[in-house]
């Protein structure tokens, strides 16, 4: 029995070595470029279906191909940043840099197929900050994607869905607005209104025909 329990301590204590091991210069431009990889795949499915593939097809069925083929590059992504993970831990700013280190959380972000995988990166991410990274930012917008896939309200109000008028509103509520701009400051978000009122005109913009129809001219924006 002690040599079972002296063995599962070896193990667990190797499992460690392994994921939080120093990651040699080789090593990390290997890790950039395959996380280089990773994002531009990711954004590539990040936005709407190509103009060809709407014009071939349709809207509607553009959008069940383009978000077909979205889920298929997720996965594959997904398991990509799982691999890395398992072989170095979390990829924060810390280890590969703030532009990689971003690359390296898309996927997870992107992942609400798979909430535990969420959970389990958000809880490495936060051992990562406590260690010196700089990866507030991508903690906040973790924790409210999957307090958003919980159906749960969210701390931080990075997750955002439009009112009829078009105006970015928090989706599903927020655990406590007042406080919200200080908490947004500690973690590098702009103030709420800020963000929600780029967010309104971003989306005013990309919709802007719709809006029209409606009467609606111009952003409406909080004041």
């Amino acid at each position: 029995m002690k040599k079972l329990i002296l063995l599962l301590t070896v193990s667990i204590a190797l499992t460690s070595c392994t994921n939080n091991k120093n990651i040699s210069e080789e090593d990390k431009k290997q890790i950039i470029s395959e996380l280089n990889a990773i994002e531009i795949l990711d954004q590539k499915y990040a936005s709407i279906p190509p103009k060809g593939l709407r014009e071939k097809y349709g809207n509607e069925k553009a959008w069940e191909i383009f978000e077909n083929q979205r889920d298929s590059v997720g996965k594959i992504n997904q398991q990509k940043i799982k691999e890395l993970f398992n072989k170095y831990g979390y990829l924060g700013e810390r280890k590969v840099g703030q532009e990689a280190s971003t690359s390296f959380w898309l996927p997870i972000q992107h992942a609400d197929n798979d909430i535990p995988f969420q959970q389990e990166m958000l809880t490495a991410m936060e051992k990562e900050i406590k260690n010196g990274s700089n990866d507030k930012y991508h903690f906040a917008m973790l924790e409210d994607r999957i307090h958003v896939n919980l159906n749960k309200p969210q701390r931080f109000g990075t997750q955002l869905t439009y009112n009829k008028n078009g105006q970015a509103i928090p989706k599903n509520g927020l655990v406590d607005s007042t406080n919200i701009d200080n908490l947004r400051k500690e973690y590098s978000l702009p103030a709420l209104k800020k963000y929600y009122n780029e967010m309104t005109k971003a989306h005013f913009q990309m919709n802007k025909q719709m809006y029209l129809n409606k009467g609606i001219t111009k952003p409406q924006l909080y004041q």
